[in-house]
């Protein structure tokens, strides 16, 4: 019999989580898991029974990474692939104005939330044969853009941690990968940026069924990778950020 192929996916309540939740659940041959940490109905994005949503999760604590992860344990007796959609953007504000407790939750939602997951659910994905560990960075991370100090270098330490679990996994069959994702079209990055180079910006849509393809296609050729995902934008490549952002 063959086996399901099978998801796991942490912060699905962000807007990435729900649109990939509603790519994968439509397919009846998977199994998705979804775990949360504030309350939401997934409503219709689950199209089939093989879906299964945990609330309440917040990856910071050991007693919840304890309920996850026997909860993963009893829903996912077969090898199953991991992407962490959790994350925390602060906008656009410099060192001096971002205060210290809000740079600490950019770094406790980016980078020690995906550690913590990391940490404790890895040994089971070993257990049941290995999968994809995916995260998502920024491509501010390699711009070094003034007003994203924090975010730029809890990116920068999401793709070295990522990169670390590749190499230290991959007898075990762990393929740990980072997507470096430019602006996404959603309503918050309209408000954000009004004046933005919109119809350049990555539709979730089109990250989702990349992902979906990543996984099913490249096997472990590809491992310890940042992907960079983007569009030609004129704007973006024709103008200096100062200029833009006088726009």
């Amino acid at each position: 019999m063959t086996q399901p192929t099978s998801f796991l996916i942490t912060g699905a309540s962000s807007f990435l989580g729900k649109c990939l939740t509603r790519t994968l659940s439509q397919n009846p041959q998977y199994k998705v898991f979804l775990t949360s940490r504030t309350a939401f109905n997934p409503g219709d994005i689950l199209k089939n029974g093989n879906c299964f949503h945990l609330s309440g999760i917040d990856l910071l604590k050991e007693e919840d990474l304890s309920v996850l992860s026997k909860a993963v344990d009893k829903f996912f007796p077969e090898r199953f692939h991991l992407i962490n959609c959790l994350g925390y953007f602060p906008g656009y504000r410099t060192m001096a104005e971002l205060p210290i407790d809000k740079t600490k939750e950019v770094f406790d939602s980016n980078v020690i939330s995906l550690y913590s997951v990391a940490h404790q659910l890895i040994p089971l994905m070993c257990k049941r044969g290995g999968g994809h560990f995916m995260a998502f960075s920024s491509h501010t991370n390699y711009q070094h853009y003034p007003r994203l100090v924090a975010y730029s270098a809890a990116k920068a330490a999401v793709e070295s941690l990522i990169s670390g679990i590749s190499n230290e996994y991959l007898n075990e069959g762990i393929i740990a990968n980072t997507i470096a994702l430019s602006t996404l079209y959603t309503e918050t990055e309209r408000k954000l940026k009004p004046n933005g180079d919109c119809e350049n910006w990555l539709q979730p849509e089109e990250v989702s069924r990349f992902i979906e393809e990543f996984v099913l296609r490249s096997g472990g050729t590809v491992n310890g990778n940042v992907i960079h995902m983007y569009k030609y934008s004129p704007s973006y490549f024709h103008q200096s950020y100062y200029q833009r952002i006088r726009q």
